[in-house]
């Protein structure tokens, strides 16, 4: 396809050929002139031959900058249609991630909660072999002593209650790693009724430097201690049957079971007054 300066260019050429086939025609009979007009003729031929290579030249130019043109055009058609095949890809790989993601986290939550429900249950039945057992506090310690005979003697001489030696499956001291104190003494009764009558009269104790407690495993102790120092939210703490309870600032009771957080109860909070 040949632009309008190349159009300009032949016809130049066309006309000047014309202008110099008529001056032969005129001037035919003159020697010299007719050697002119023969190179006139020549270079005009010529320089139309340049013309029509120009031409050529120029309408392959213009072929070659369609072609890129349409290339270029199909090339940002062919990536913007990868780029939108990627995005796709991408966002079908993403949800189907987020979906196996979710599903995962529905099984954690789910193990999680059936290994608490487990761990309750161990707790509960540590706790039920502890049915009979107390813990006392503050008994001096004695050379070559007998922590049975110092258990019947202290519930008689202190609670008034008549439990013999032969009440009593074991009785020890437990190491403490506070040494300025005397090691706690652990009892078993061999019926759970004295162990209560025990523990309703210990309250006997208070101000004696002694006391007695319920013998806890280290789950549920460490539970209590959480709850008992928990002050904004628990005014008083205690166990019975190896179960504890709290009584809120409104005066509300409440039994905490292992694994369970004040949070989830719900608790009134105590507010300072400034």
């Amino acid at each position: 396809m040949a632009t309008s300066g190349t159009v300009s260019i032949f016809t130049y050429f066309k006309r000047k050929r014309n202008t110099s086939s008529t001056s032969s025609t005129s001037s035919s009979s003159s020697s010299p002139d007719n050697k002119k007009l023969k190179d006139n003729l020549q270079d005009t031929f010529t320089d139309i031959k340049e013309a029509e290579e120009c031409e050529e030249i120029m309408a392959e130019k213009n072929m070659v900058e369609m072609i890129t043109k349409e290339v270029e055009n199909r090339l940002e058609v062919f990536f913007d249609s990868v780029k939108e095949r990627i995005k796709e890809e991408v966002k079908n790989v993403v949800e189907n991630a987020m979906k196996r993601f979710e599903g995962l986290e529905e099984k954690v939550d789910k193990i999680e909660k059936e290994n608490m429900e487990l761990k309750s249950r161990l707790v509960e039945l540590e706790q039920y072999g502890r049915k009979s057992n107390v813990r006392i506090f503050g008994v001096k310690e004695e050379a070559s002593e007998n922590c049975k005979t110092l258990v019947t003697d202290l519930l008689k001489s202190k609670l008034s209650l008549d439990i013999s030696e032969k009440d009593i499956d074991a009785a020890h001291r437990l190491p403490q790693r506070a040494k300025d104190k005397p090691k706690p003494i652990i009892v078993r009764f061999f019926k759970r009724d004295d162990k209560e009558k025990v523990m309703r009269s210990r309250k006997q104790l208070k101000h004696s430097g002694m006391s007695i407690a319920e013998d806890l495993c280290s789950d549920l102790l460490h539970l209590y201690n959480r709850v008992r120092n928990d002050t904004l939210r628990v005014q008083d703490s205690w166990v019975w049957r190896g179960q504890i309870y709290i009584k809120d600032h409104r005066g509300g009771i409440h039994k905490v079971k292992y694994g369970q957080s004040l949070d989830e109860m719900k608790l009134p909070v105590m507010k300072y007054k400034p």
